[in-house]
């Protein structure tokens, strides 16, 4: 009687440890992350977007590549069903997701992490910067939106109606729309982010 007692416990204690243990290497990994993140943000600038008008060329840059899947939208209204159409596409948006991994780096510095790094490693300005960030990129994601909702009214036959259209337009608008989600917010961080205030003279 006294072992069955006992056993339950001791299943009880490891099941506890190895919680325990996951919760440590969940916590140890969340901080070389964030050692990571940091390290990326306290790093130079490159010369080229330290100034206000270079890191609207990034800006720039980034949003030719964010057009990338619009124009692969495009491609599958006129072109769709074919093979030209799916491998347009498919470049189209490879290039815009490879473009986008190398700029992010880019973009985290010229920001200060307001773009892209988690609000645990961000002052109460940045968070507030990044909040008003997110707010016009939705009225931006608003007016795109509408935007397309005018241009299929009027230029889809029948009266507008979308069962015309090729199947491959709605599933390549969805990753257009969910890139433009995702990274409207950075970009119009990155546009708003002000010179540094010079340092002060002795």
């Amino acid at each position: 009687m006294k072992g069955t007692t006992m056993e339950p416990t001791s299943r009880k204690r490891k099941a506890e440890a190895l919680r325990e243990e996951s919760r440590r290497r969940a916590a140890e990994r969340q901080r070389r992350r964030d050692d990571i993140i940091r390290a990326t943000i306290d790093q130079e600038m490159a010369p080229r977007w330290a100034s206000r008008a270079g890191r609207r060329r990034l800006v720039g840059l980034a949003a030719g590549l964010l057009a990338l899947p619009w124009a692969a939208v495009v491609v599958c209204w006129h072109l769709a069903p074919s093979d030209t159409a799916m491998w347009a596409t498919f470049g189209l948006c490879l290039a815009a997701a490879l473009g986008f991994t190398l700029l992010a780096s880019p973009l985290m510095k010229v920001t200060r992490g307001v773009a892209g790094a988690p609000d645990r490693l961000l002052d109460e300005r940045q968070i507030t910067e990044r909040l008003r960030a997110q707010a016009l990129a939705h009225r931006a994601t608003l007016t795109l939106l509408l935007a397309a909702a005018v241009l299929v009214s009027t230029t889809v036959p029948d009266e507008g109606d979308v069962a015309t259209l090729p199947s491959a337009v709605f599933a390549v608008f969805s990753i257009a729309l969910l890139a433009t989600v995702a990274a409207l917010p950075m970009l119009i961080a990155a546009w708003r982010m002000p010179d540094p205030l010079p340092d002060d003279e002795d």
